[in-house]
């Protein structure tokens, strides 16, 4: 990112779009900068004074100190004193700005649903009840736990691990499309677990496998691996004394219902767009497609053209994979530098 025609605008938010195709103005509502990426250096001093301050993910761009305001203390002030370079300022206040631009790119991407509203699998009142992304928050080998697949209540060893699929998904009553991407990933981690922690256990309720493209082989190797595929519903969960979980699901193939004991359970919940794309699609005039940022003619193969100078790729098009969002946004590249010739 380190390039000079790229000025990237960490913690900012487009509060209102104006003016014509071409001649667009957006209004910026710019959270406080407390750490300058330009100056951090990353030397970790900071780190070592106070806990409010850590380094974020090495995918992160840009790559410097992240500080939470929240868990600031008398170490914070002296790493501000202390830093080197100067790039930290405890005393940053939120601004706006308004910035001209000729093209607008969508790629406002997914949230993972948090299925709280979903009152029979107990997600925010049982803490072993998870959701995929936090699943692999927990994998992680650079999160909390180190990549130790541990229980989120206790910290006890997990043994039995049951994941459900289509949390939201295919449901009428929250988001009736496939959410596509997930079973490829609930597969993925089936197979991390499966493979990588001896004698766990882990079981895959689901109505449908849809694994596109090439992704199959995470199915047949998830198999290998001896993952229990039970194509039905979860009819019933109940807490234990011990932490653990009993799980009633209906095998639909056996025509019966069968009973699991579990250390952890995963809900496959259904990429919802985020928050805010509702405001956006109606300021800029664009086509809905189910709260997702729809083509321009939903006939053209275009699909990255969503209206006059404005372009969209990746997963604010809907539920969608890195490589399939690599290729629009270069196709996106391509049409803007195309038009300016």
């Amino acid at each position: 990112m380190d390039q000079p025609n790229i000025d990237l605008k960490v913690n900012a938010e487009v509060t209102e779009i104006s003016g014509s195709p071409g001649k667009f103005q957006a209004k910026l509502s710019v959270g406080p900068q407390y750490i300058d990426s330009k100056k951090c250096i990353m030397c970790g001093l900071c780190i070592e004074q106070s806990n409010a301050f850590r380094l974020p993910s090495p995918q992160c761009q840009p790559q410097a100190v992240i500080y939470d305001p929240e868990m600031s203390d008398d170490g914070a002030k002296k790493a501000e004193e202390e830093c080197p370079t100067k790039a930290i300022n405890l005393g940053a206040q939120p601004s706006e700005e308004t910035i001209q631009v000729s093209d607008i790119v969508i790629a406002t991407g997914y949230h993972e649903m948090k299925p709280v509203s979903i009152d029979e699998f107990g997600y925010s009142k049982i803490p072993n009840v998870v959701t995929q992304l936090e699943l692999a928050q927990i994998l992680d080998p650079n999160g909390k736990s180190g990549g130790a697949l541990v229980r989120p209540s206790d910290g006890g060893q997990v043994k039995r691990v049951m994941m459900v699929q289509c949390v939201g998904s295919r449901d009428e009553n929250y988001y009736p499309y496939c959410s596509k991407i997930c079973c490829v990933y609930a597969l993925k981690h089936a197979n991390i677990i499966a493979l990588e922690r001896d004698g766990t256990q882990v079981t895959v309720v689901y109505m449908d496998i849809r694994t596109y493209d090439r992704h199959e082989r995470y199915y047949r190797v998830a198999r290998d691996a001896g993952v229990r595929f039970v194509r039905g519903r979860v009819s019933r969960l109940e807490t234990c004394e011990d932490g653990t979980l009993d799980i009633i699901a209906y095998d639909s193939l056996l025509d019966k219902y069968l009973k699991f004991n579990v250390d952890l359970f995963v809900l496959s919940s259904a990429l919802e767009p985020p928050k805010g794309n509702a405001e956006l699609i109606k300021s800029l005039g664009l086509r809905s497609a189910s709260g997702f940022v729809g083509p321009a003619d939903s006939l053209s193969e275009n699909a990255v053209v969503a209206g006059n100078h404005v372009y969209v790729c990746g997963a604010a098009t809907g539920p969608a994979e890195i490589p399939e969002s690599v290729t629009q946004a270069r196709a996106v590249v391509s049409m803007i530098l195309q038009s300016r010739k």
